[in-house]
């Protein structure tokens, strides 16, 4: 249940909402545009104030029903989660102009933009597909950019976790989930060869972090 949104058709949202401006060079738009079934009835979900949400924001399925993003103008507050786990399919973006209180984040191929704060107890970047961009502070129990995952933070980050990527900007020690699982579990999730066997998707490494389960060891 979401308070305080209307559906903006995406032709006016481009401009009402700068949203070419703010894609800049980022073809995330366009990408969604091409792989909605129905690109003419495309809207934007926008709040221009403060904005209250329940459940968590299933932005993988959000173009079958014809919703290319979430903008908000003030800040989000979301009793949920904003989850991006599938990577066979192009999912809607979120911009939150102000800060977002949510309960975690999983960004895989999307593109997620918080101008100020974001406050979760977990946040997730992994896959090279996707973009995160926190223009204030980070406040979470755990942090974690691996994959090869686009993130930046232009703030403080008072969280544990780590930055596996190289395409990230963020103060966090340097490390990989290879060396952060827990040794009796790595057969679960790794190859022979180390590399990950899944890390989203119902048998991943995020799901399992999603779902409470205690599979990384402690912080050195």
């Amino acid at each position: 249940m979401a308070f305080g949104f209307i559906s903006i058709p995406l032709d006016e949202a481009r401009e009402g909402l700068d949203l070419d401006a703010h894609f800049g060079d980022r073809t995330t738009l366009d990408d969604i545009v091409i792989a909605s079934p129905r690109p003419s009835l495309l809207v934007v979900r926008y709040s221009g104030n403060h904005a209250v949400a329940a459940g968590d924001l299933d932005m993988d399925g959000m173009l079958s029903a014809s919703v290319a993003g979430v903008v908000v103008d003030g800040d989000l507050e979301l009793f949920g989660a904003i989850l991006n786990r599938r990577t066979d399919r192009t999912p809607a973006f979120v911009w939150v102009r102000g800060s977002l209180h949510c309960r975690a984040i999983a960004v895989g191929n999307m593109d997620l933009v918080v101008d100020r704060n974001v406050t979760a107890d977990l946040v997730v970047a992994s896959g090279e597909d996707g973009h995160l961009r926190i223009g204030g502070d980070v406040h979470a129990a755990r942090m974690i950019v691996d994959d090869g995952a686009f993130a930046s933070v232009h703030g403080r980050i008072m969280a544990r976790g780590w930055n596996g990527s190289l395409h990230a900007e963020v103060m966090l020690r340097r490390s990989r989930w290879v060396d952060e699982v827990r040794p009796e579990l790595r057969a679960e999730f790794f190859r022979g060869d180390g590399t990950v066997a899944c890390t989203g998707g119902d048998g991943g490494l995020v799901q399992a972090l999603l779902a409470g389960r205690d599979i990384l060891r402690p912080e050195p």
